[in-house]
């Protein structure tokens, strides 16, 4: 009896000081880099998923017919510089309804690259770029089905760079260490808007219905997103060349040099430069 009572608490609290550590790691990345830990750089696009109703997982999304019009981020794990290979992943969000009050109106499904054999699909794996090989959701959640694992399998020929995912994927599950089962098809559409590129995803506060975390696994993640969560995300270089760009024309307007597209600052004339002495003497 005292074994059976130890061990389950044991679990949960080398869960919880693993997702302590976590925190703490990706929290100073986070600082670091003045953004996210992981995933810092991302394309998001806009997809369509077809199920036809085949799925027996006990999750209504995976098993009814049905089709829904979703977004898919696509992005390097770890960020390291090009021509690095990198852990790929992609997060799709799809609209759900009747959540409640407190939970977002949508579920967040987090994929990354692995092998999709019986224990391959709790591996990561490095690739060169999206649509290189599977990626499995890594981290099993319980379904009435069991330990459910949600696959994406890309179909035909890769996009033209590292961030551009394959027209089509395969979306399928898999019960613990069990086999594939294929229950819908995904249609990669056009990019979206840059500011979609900086979107959250976090299947913790945004899960699937049908399904909840185990709560080692929640234990382990939590802290981890809580602390990537804290950190307000750098703006992107787009935003930072349009704002200079505005400062350069107002500048312009007043009669005063504009910064250059660089940002620094460019020299001042002498003449300029004692005036301003003298304006401060």
């Amino acid at each position: 009896m005292t074994g059976r009572l130890t061990r389950p608490r044991a679990t949960r609290a080398a869960s919880g000081l693993g997702g302590a550590v976590l925190a703490a790691g990706f929290g100073v990345v986070a600082l670091l880099r003045g953004r996210r830990p992981l995933h810092p750089d991302g394309v998001t696009y806009s997809c369509t998923v077809t199920n036809p109703g085949c799925g027996a997982s006990g999750v209504a999304w995976l098993d009814e017919a049905g089709t829904t019009t979703g977004t898919l981020r696509v992005s390097r794990a770890i960020g390291l510089p090009r021509p690095s290979k990198d852990i790929c992943g992609m997060a799709l969000r799809i609209p759900v309804l009747g959540q409640g009050v407190d939970t977002p109106p949508h579920a967040d499904l987090l994929f990354a690259s692995t092998g999709d054999t019986a224990y391959g699909r709790f591996v990561l794996r490095l690739c060169d770029a999206a649509g290189d090989g599977p990626l499995t959701t890594l981290l099993p959640v319980r379904a009435p089905a069991g330990a459910l694992l949600l696959r994406l399998l890309p179909e035909g020929a890769r996009g033209g760079d590292d961030l551009t995912p394959p027209a089509r994927m395969t979306l399928s599950y898999a019960v613990g260490t069990g086999p594939w089962s294929d229950v819908a098809d995904v249609r990669v559409g056009p990019r979206q808007p840059r500011p979609g590129d900086q979107e959250r995803h976090d299947p913790i506060t945004a899960p699937l219905p049908g399904t909840t975390q185990y709560e080692v696994v929640r234990r382990l993640r939590e802290p981890a997103y809580r602390a990537a969560r804290a950190v307000r995300p750098r703006a992107d270089d787009a935003r930072r060349g349009r704002c200079r760009a505005r400062r350069g024309r107002a500048a312009s307007r007043a009669g005063r040099s504009p910064t250059l597209v660089g940002g620094a600052a460019p020299s001042r004339p002498a003449w300029w430069r004692a005036r301003r002495r003298k304006g401060s003497a």
